[in-house]
């Protein structure tokens, strides 16, 4: 690769993550952060290495770097990133409760039901990689965050007013394209703004947040269903969007690095650009193992409707309160694994004086081993209609160990691929949603022809065996990361 359009993240030593690490210090001791320590103990050890560095020092003198932004103003912009990132949960899960009073509505078979439920997902994944490049190569958040909007209004108000099923699927993939530029937007903007000491913390907040949304959409998609029409779910959304169009709009500052706007004045879109980070094992292991593991949330989306209005008679409104349990566990996962996440992290570098972003795996392995055990375990107890109370604990647990392990390894992921945290945020969608959104497409086929019990035993067993995809990239990923470029 030619050296001219390339760096080099790390040095030979593969010691830290010199750019971002010396720059986190200077931005800890202007802002007087608390963790003033940690950073201190990792400086001491580059800061001969880190004065050699022009680029270094012209990053840390530019007032406009958003790492060096006043910290009220940091916090603004994350609050205004979470609120957007509300919309894709909403979005994708506000519908289900109403599956079955659209089945009957529009007389579907079950295979037209399920399809419209998983298209949402499919497309979110799908193009993410487009907006992710977008922002990256094109150098922009704003943009793009405005961009992908007007398409997700547009959509959702078409989606209203059709009167045909597979028509409503297919403008409802348009809708997902639209929003499926807020995870690796939000990835992207987190990264332009916080040092690696506090992303964990971040991502944390922005995931807890995030699935606020199913809590809010399965409640209200009920009621709303149950007692306005299922129509007036597609109405709110598009309200939705235009109030968040003008928050972009008024108060979104674009945070992406003006160092990097004057560095690369040559930038063209390559909207598959992203797919190169997959010939990094570690960026392709860890991306396999959260596929692997948030399937879950997918299969429970489509399965907890059908079962539990089979199984328990619940009503529409009845399986959106019965989605509290999950939603909650989501909630709860993402906020404290996030921020066990950069105690662990900090921890290692007041032990070591380095931070190594391998150090935050660490913090998934609880979460882990929650995930095959409950789900197993559920899966069992659904088979024979145990009481629903039960049901519920194991969701919510089921629910905390998925998302406490996802905002771990979020984070890992982006503190790994500096400078394309939305690239890299991308591939996650792509991979988190695409699979699974084709697989749920034939979760009631699957679920009738193995059974409750033995279809989630068969998940459980599987994100068992993933987790010795964590145990490579533990050991292997700083040998992994000594070759990780960034190409302009």
């Amino acid at each position: 690769m030619d050296k001219t359009n390339s760096t080099n993240i790390l040095d030979p030593k593969d010691r830290v993550l010199k750019l971002e690490n010396f720059s986190f210090e200077v931005f800890q001791e202007l802002e007087k952060a608390p963790h003033e320590i940690y950073v201190q103990n990792c400086s001491k050890n580059e800061k001969n290495e880190v004065n050699d560095n022009s680029t270094v020092s012209e990053h840390l003198n530019n007032a406009d770097d958003p790492r060096n932004w006043p910290s009220k103003k940091k916090l603004i912009v994350l609050i205004i990133v979470t609120i957007c990132g509300l919309s894709t949960p909403i979005a994708g899960t506000i519908h289900y409760p109403a599956l079955v009073v659209m089945q009957e509505d529009f007389n579907a078979s079950i295979l037209a039901i399920d399809t419209f439920g998983s298209v949402f997902t499919f497309f979110i994944g799908a193009w993410a990689l487009v907006w992710a490049a977008y922002s990256d190569e094109l150098a922009t958040r704003k943009k793009v965050y405005i961009a992908s909007l007007l398409v997700f209004i547009s959509a959702s108000v078409v989606c209203a007013i059709v009167t045909n099923i597979w028509l409503l699927t297919v403008i409802r993939s348009i809708q997902a394209c639209g929003n499926s530029a807020v995870l690796p937007l939000s990835a992207g903007i987190i990264s332009d703004i916080y040092g690696p000491l506090e992303r964990g913390r971040a991502f944390g907040i922005f995931y807890f947040v995030f699935w606020i949304g199913p809590f809010l959409a399965t409640i209200f998609g009920g009621f709303i269903a149950q007692y306005l029409g299922w129509r007036w779910i597609f109405w709110l959304l598009a309200i939705f969007g235009g109030l968040l169009l003008i928050l972009i709009l008024f108060f979104l500052p674009e945070t992406f690095n003006v160092n990097a706007l004057k560095a690369n004045s040559i930038l063209r879109l390559n909207p598959v650009a992203p797919l190169k980070l997959f010939k990094y094992p570690y960026i392709t292991l860890i991306i396999t193992y959260i596929c692997i593991s948030t399937l879950l949330i997918h299969i429970q989306n489509i399965s907890i409707p059908i079962n539990f209005s089979a199984r328990y008679n619940f009503t529409a409104s009845e399986i959106g309160i019965y989605f509290i349990a999950p939603s909650f566990g989501l909630m709860l996962g993402s906020l404290l694994g996030g921020k066990y996440s950069d105690y662990i992290s900090q921890k290692s570098i007041l032990n070591s004086g380095d931070y190594c972003p391998e150090v935050r795996i660490k913090s998934a392995w609880f979460g882990s081993l929650i995930i095959p055990v409950t789900c197993f375990i559920y899966g069992w107890l659904l088979e024979i209609n145990f009481n629903i109370y039960v049901l519920g604990i194991l969701l919510f647990f089921c629910s905390f160990g998925m998302l406490s392990t996802f905002s771990t390894l979020s984070t890992y992921l982006v503190d790994s691929c500096p400078g394309r945290g939305a690239s890299v945020m991308a591939l996650v969608s792509l991979i988190r949603f695409c699979v699974p959104g084709i697989l749920t497409i034939f979760e009631t086929s699957i679920e009738e022809s193995l059974g409750v019990r033995w279809m989630f035993t068969l998940i459980s067993i599987l994100c068992f065996l993933s987790i010795s995809l964590l145990i490579v990239v533990y050991i292997n990923g700083k040998k992994w990361r000594s070759k990780f470029v960034v190409t302009t």
